[in-house]
């Protein structure tokens, strides 16, 4: 099937046609007709699979260049929200819609303006709850409704805002996306759709093309292990997973010092520092990526060779996002996960509750020093706080 079989008009084939789309994917296929027709829908699909273009083509199609906002996209995080904005712009640009980004961090003022004359909004929650608490935003044309990452948004407890948001849009289409469907998910579908159909494409890592493997380590020993790999390994683009900012940091620095080209991204960077790395390292400038889990979700960053995952998610679901962030479209990855005491338990919880075929190996590497830093006394410079090996 192509996109010229769906029924979709001639303003939008166009700019599918200048984006290089040609043929759609399996959650593209199943929703899109679902969407055109006015239905609810519940979609669950894996990482990478397309989800923005299957809500983005019919949203765009439905909307029209009038000035009055007529759709809202909530996504958990700043990143996600700047990505799908830049997606839709791409679709709609033969439509000349007006697309905009709204969340927090950013200027109240700009946006107040922006929202006065854009027909689609991608926003996060608190952001948008703010905006229409203080009546920045006409909700009388809005239409559709989109809820994307859906259980992301529920892990950050974000769910009693979006009921707060959704009392401003009583008669709405609303379309839930997300890469996996826990049961505390269940009560938000129930309550903002109606009549929903659901779809679930195919959701399993693609071990075929996706090699994992683990690597038993002192904590002490986990660094030097860590550069042994990334020296061994050679990646063309690896993301490397750390469960906290403090580890992420500790992790960026030590990298750093022994001349590994490495960016951090975090939710503790301010929003232009968070976009300078996501698009130096989209473009290959720095091939190492330093991350908590904010990197895991929704962002498209392609060709990534390798995962590391430094620490292992005590969600189990976050261990399967992270490793859907290689092996995508037919490429090959590999996913290492390296475990010290401290993860075992919630590695365990990994494999028991998936058929993961996850090899354990072993490696001769010498130790490298692994410092700690901490602000210093007057707050501008860090010192390190110790060392070991």
């Amino acid at each position: 099937m192509k996109f010229e079989d769906m029924n979709i008009e001639t303003d939008v084939l166009r700019s599918l046609e200048e984006i290089g789309f040609s043929e759609p994917t399996r959650i593209q296929r199943e929703a899109i007709p679902l969407i055109k027709n006015g239905r609810d829908v519940i979609g669950q699909s894996e990482t990478g699979s397309g989800k923005t273009a299957a809500f983005g083509i019919p949203l765009v199609e439905k909307v029209e260049k009038n000035g009055k906002t007529q759709a809202l996209i909530l996504v958990p995080t700043r990143e996600l929200c700047l990505q799908i904005t830049q997606e839709l712009r791409k679709i709609s640009q033969f439509k000349g819609l007006h697309v905009s980004a709204i969340y927090g961090g950013a200027l109240l003022d700009q946006q107040m303006y922006e929202l006065k004359k854009t027909e689609i909004i991608v926003g996060t929650p608190g952001r948008m709850l703010d905006h229409l608490s203080r009546g920045n935003v006409k909700t009388d044309s809005i239409k559709m409704f989109v809820i994307d990452e859906a259980d992301k948004m529920m892990d950050m407890g974000f769910f009693d805002d979006i009921k707060k948001i959704e009392r401003f849009l009583p008669e709405r289409q609303t379309l839930m996306f997300s890469a996996t469907m826990p049961e505390n998910l269940f009560s938000m579908t129930k309550h903002l759709t109606r009549n929903a159909t659901r779809i679930k494409t195919e959701t399993k890592v693609r071990e075929d093309v996706l090699e994992q493997y683990y690597y038993d380590v002192n904590r002490e020993r986990k660094f030097s292990l860590l550069v042994h790999l990334i020296k061994t390994e050679n990646p063309s683009l690896a993301i490397v997973f750390c469960n906290s900012r403090k580890d992420a940091d500790a992790v960026y620095r030590n990298l750093q010092r022994n001349n590994v080209n490495a960016s951090l991204l975090h939710g503790g960077l301010k929003q232009a520092k968070r976009e300078e790395v996501i698009n130096a390292f989209h473009k290959g400038y720095t091939k190492i990526l330093v991350a908590t889990d904010v990197a895991a979700r929704g962002l498209d960053i392609k060709n990534v060779s390798h995962v590391f995952n430094y620490s292992i998610p005590n969600n189990t679901e976050d261990y399967v996002n992270r490793i859907g962030r290689t092996a995508r479209a037919g490429k090959s990855g590999k996913a290492i996960s390296l475990i010290s005491r401290d993860d075992h338990e919630a590695f365990r919880k990994i494999i028991n509750i998936y058929s993961f075929e996850i090899k354990k190996m072993n490696a001769d590497f010498e130790d490298v020093k692994f410092y700690y830093f901490s602000k210093s006394n007057d707050n501008r410079r860090m010192r390190m706080k110790r060392r070991f090996y």
